[in-house]
């Protein structure tokens, strides 16, 4: 890839549309399915900042694409949005600020995890939102949290926070306390349709991706765990970001969907459509091709991580979609009945 070829996602330039849905085709799951049909929009990983430029992740355009994707969703007809975390760049009030005044023109009910750089560090000279503080302004007062939309339940989970015995103060890496571990193990136990939400990723970036830059930087310190969870309760959908890149994988009958970032290359959030048929995710992308050539010039020349993402870039792994599809399309038969009929089974 290069720039002077600005990328395209799938076989569909950035900005069109196929399948009759608001873009590229990521996925199609056998599960989770829903006899009420549901669609959520996923954002992850904007990391707004009014002040920030340049690297990887694109910053003097993170307020722009954050935008971008609200508006956007206002013409999608979503049930609820998911945003799984790094709403901002490091945490900072000046940039909270910024992201509040963005979702205010977010239509319908929103539910959000924090990510890594948007809760208290030890080195922060400034008074990031505590675990409290967040949960009040996006989840409904509660972290973690069950929220019924339409037809699921949405289960968020505080990776980023670490909680009383388990601070993650001096690390970008995450966990899930034992507490929320058991609140979990409870809670699904009654869920019908659950779809659980966190900011890191509970299967290792390598298992999505293969080789990944700084993989163990960015992981969940007790992700066996938390699968064990998962698995045992037959949770068919996690959904997660921080990574920035978009991939899936399954491990014990759970699969992970891991949402694109929505400021650095292929700057894009997906939708989510669960019905009786199973679950439909596609890419929205928020940048035309002089964006998004923008940004895998920034991502290929910037660190390691992001020259991971334009590596991934170069091999195609978004030249190829859907990543998985687990449905086998009907099957077109011309009907004896009326002379030219077609039927669908």
């Amino acid at each position: 890839m290069s720039p002077d070829a600005p990328p395209t996602i799938g076989e569909t330039p950035v900005g069109k549309s196929v399948e009759r849905g608001p873009g590229p085709m990521l996925a199609r799951l056998a599960r989770p399915v829903s006899e009420t049909p549901t669609r959520l929009a996923v954002v992850a990983d904007p990391h707004v900042t009014p002040t920030g430029s340049g690297t990887w992740k694109v910053y003097h355009r993170s307020e722009t694409r954050l935008r971008t994707a609200v508006s956007t969703i206002a013409d999608l007809d979503v049930d609820a949005t998911v945003l799984l975390g790094d709403l901002t760049r490091d945490g900072r009030p000046e940039e909270y600020d910024v992201v509040d005044e963005i979702l205010r023109d977010l239509p319908g009910p929103r539910v959000a995890v924090p990510g890594n750089h948007d809760v208290p560090k030890r080195w922060d000279d400034y008074d990031a939102p505590t675990p409290a503080e967040f949960a009040a302004r996006y989840a409904d007062d509660a972290l973690p949290f069950v929220r019924r939309v339409s037809g699921v339940d949405i289960i968020g989970l505080d990776s980023a926070s670490g909680g009383a015995d388990l601070a993650l103060t001096d690390t970008h890496e995450g966990a899930v306390p034992d507490s929320q571990l058991r609140w979990l193990d409870t809670v699904l136990a009654d869920a019908t349709t659950p779809v659980v939400v966190l900011h890191h990723n509970v299967f290792h970036p390598r298992r999505h991706t293969g080789q990944f830059p700084d993989a163990d930087f960015y992981q969940l310190r007790n992700a066996d765990e938390l699968a064990a969870v998962l698995a045992r309760n037959d949770v068919p959908l996690v959904l997660s970001g921080h990574i920035h890149w978009p991939a899936t994988a399954v491990r014990a009958g759970v699969r992970e969907l891991i949402a694109p970032a929505t400021c650095s290359f292929p700057q894009s959030f997906v939708v989510v459509d669960i019905d009786r048929r199973g679950t439909t995710i596609r890419l929205v992308p928020l940048a035309g091709p002089k964006g998004m050539a923008e940004s895998y010039t920034l991502a290929a020349s910037g660190a390691a991580h992001g020259q991971g993402i334009a590596a991934h870039a170069d091999r195609g792994q978004l030249s190829a979609l859907p990543l998985v599809d687990e449905r086998t399309p009907p099957r077109r038969v011309v009907g004896s009945d009326v002379p030219g009929a077609v039927r669908w089974r």
